[in-house]
């Protein structure tokens, strides 16, 4: 028997190689039994026929950077770094049962050699005090046979737990499973390092016989490896498979999916259960899926726009994704973020004042962290146009719907209510009236003419919609000579058309560069925690400096309702404080920011 002699032996590399150089010397060097010992990387090694889902943490090993590669021989996966030996060994024998018998014995003597006390397990399996330190698989070419045996010396066992321990789902497959054991360490039994352990294995197994590889040999090595290591081999071999997910919801029914995967993308699925068909479910819904990637996001992604109501009687597309993912992963609230809503006397008398006058604040609709603060200060952010909103973005709280008609009134009972609060700032805000010819602007001069004659020392600062991007509308509004003109960007450009229900990214910038162009100072602010990346919050600083506006705040998303988007991760205050101090260096000139500001927490300050 021969040593293959690699060059470069020291050189380590990734599996696909060594699976090419088994199967090259298999091919081209007939006359004598080969053998070598190498290590790779971490890397999990697949049976030809398995399934990468029901084997492999995918996860995990994307996380810690483990390779996922195929063999070409049967049996089960297994996980192997630089703490494990795999030895190849090339056969010429007739009877290739026989042939890896016998090497599976002469491995068992080499350990007992050492004083070891290893013992077969069946054909394919070495045992030390019955757990498990090799397995060995099999595969073969024309007139030769190719085995890998893999010894456990002293690799990373937590690694090997989690990345071969996928997560648990309810799969039905061809592909083959492994049979998890018990493993230990060669290690534990042996002063030998690994480099002095494989030194011995070979001079027993070989002595100074060696197959030195040539240039030639290399490059026919190196196509093989080329194939070995494609996605088309790692993952093109990997079977298809089906996912059956059910659950039942209130209202809707129970809805049972079947879902036919490969490589996680969705092939085809399928529905069933006791729900109410109204409209085509195969052309208008499933059909929609197939080909996407089997992720939350993509899924989500992919059915943006669809109203699933019309098509399963009050199926919401947060319960179909729960279907198949299961509950999204909840971010836990941390420390800071709680918040004392006890009320105290002044509260009470701010709360009074404004039931008084009937006004809407949103303070309340928005849920806002601050109100307890701000009213006991005598503050309070007023809401006018009524109480519903024509739009339904998925973090507001606001309600959503058909809005009664404008009530004439409103006009003077903010401006009495002003008044009664002694408020020498007062910030005015309003929902949005996409159902009126001017999208409200007259009602938003008529209140502020109100609030100035009956309040004329009292400074106000507006939160603006969109108007649908009217700039006529918007000048006539700046034409009341605010003291501070808002409009709120709520999120950076990508996350935009998943947050806000008609608003638009840049028509939002247009309105704070009309703001800015009327003379008025511009403010704005959006929200952290939906997913936005630090790249994208500095994109939308410089998005929202390039308009003139120089006023900004920042805070925490918080989610209102479990029907509302879910939080993506909370901020830390000091993360905060970073954000603020990046703004003013790059030119605000005003910034709040910290997990509980809102657009009108401490409006009044630097003004």
């Amino acid at each position: 028997m021969k040593y293959i002699l690699l060059p470069k032996p020291d050189t380590i590399h990734q599996l696909p190689f060594y699976f090419a150089v088994e199967e090259y010397v298999a091919r081209h060097y007939t006359n004598d039994d080969y053998f070598m010992g190498w290590r790779v990387n971490p890397t999990v090694m697949l049976g030809r026929n398995q399934l990468i889902d029901n084997e492999v943490n995918t996860d995990y090993c994307k996380e810690h950077k483990i390779d996922i590669f195929r063999r070409k021989s049967g049996g089960g996966c297994i996980y192997a770094d630089k703490g494990c030996i795999q030895f190849s060994y090339i056969s010429r024998a007739v009877n290739a049962n026989e042939a890896f018998a016998q090497y599976m014995h002469r491995m068992a003597e080499l350990l007992r050699g050492l004083n070891i006390n290893a013992q077969l397990s069946g054909r394919n399996d070495i045992l030390i005090d019955d757990t498990k330190v090799s397995g060995c698989a099999f595969y073969q070419l024309s007139n030769r046979s190719v085995l890998h045996n893999s010894l456990l010396f002293d690799p990373q066992l937590d690694h090997l737990s989690n990345a071969l321990t996928p997560a648990k789902e309810k799969l039905q497959s061809k592909g083959v499973a492994s049979v998890r054991q018990r493993v230990t360490n060669v290690a534990t039994y042996t002063q030998l390092d690994i480099l002095n352990f494989m030194d011995y294995v070979r001079q027993e197994m070989c002595g100074k016989e060696v197959l030195e590889l040539t240039e030639e040999d290399m490059k026919g090595i190196a196509e093989i490896e080329k194939e070995l290591s494609s996605d088309d081999f790692v993952y093109g071999k990997n079977p298809k498979y089906s996912l059956v997910r059910k659950h039942r919801f209130e209202g809707v029914g129970t809805l049972e999916a079947h879902i036919e995967l490969k490589n996680n993308i969705i092939g085809s699925i399928n529905m069933v259960g006791d729900y109410f068909l109204l409209g085509d479910i195969d052309h208008d819904f499933l059909s929609l899926l197939k080909g996407c990637e089997f992720t939350r996001e993509a899924v989500e992604e992919r059915l943006a726009g669809i109203d699933l109501s019309t098509i399963i009687r009050g199926l919401k597309p947060r319960q179909f994704l729960r279907l198949l993912f299961g509950r999204e992963p909840h971010v836990m609230k941390p420390a800071w973020l709680k918040i004392d809503l006890t009320s105290k006397k002044s509260t009470g008398e701010t709360a009074g004042i404004l039931a008084k006058h009937h006004l809407n604040t949103i303070c309340t609709s928005g849920l806002c962290p601050n109100r307890s603060e701000c009213w006991m200060a005598r503050t309070a952010t007023l809401m006018i146009g009524g109480d519903i909103c024509t739009r339904k973005c998925r973090f507001c709280n606001t309600l959503s719907g058909r809005p009664r008609l404008l009530n004439p009134d409103e006009p003077r009972h903010v401006a009495e209510s002003v008044r009664a609060l002694k408020l020498r700032y007062a910030v005015i805000t309003s929902v949005d009236r996409d159902d009126l010819p001017d999208y409200g602007a007259a009602h938003w001069i008529k209140t502020i003419e109100e609030i100035r004659r009956l309040n004329p020392d009292t400074k106000i600062e507006l939160l603006i919609p969109d108007f649908m991007g009217k700039a006529n509308l918007i000048r006539q509004v700046m034409a009341t000579r605010p003291h501070v003109a808002g409009h709120n960007m709520e999120t950076v450009c990508r996350l935009t058309p998943s947050v806000r229900s008609v608003a638009r990214y840049e028509r939002s910038l247009d309105v704070l560069r009309e703001i800015a162009n009327c003379g008025i100072t511009a403010k704005t602010g959006f929200m952290l925690g939906l997913g936005e990346t630090h790249e994208e919050i500095l994109e939308t600083m410089d998005d929202i400096l390039s308009t003139g506006c120089q006023r900004l705040t920042l805070g925490q998303y918080l989610q209102p309702t479990v029907d509302h988007l879910p939080v993506k991760a909370y901020i830390t205050p000091e993360k905060f404080a970073e954000y603020k101090r990046i703004a003013l260096e790059k030119g605000f000139k005003h910034v709040v920011s910290g997990p509980l500001v809102r657009s009108s927490y401490h409006a009044a300050e630097g003004i």
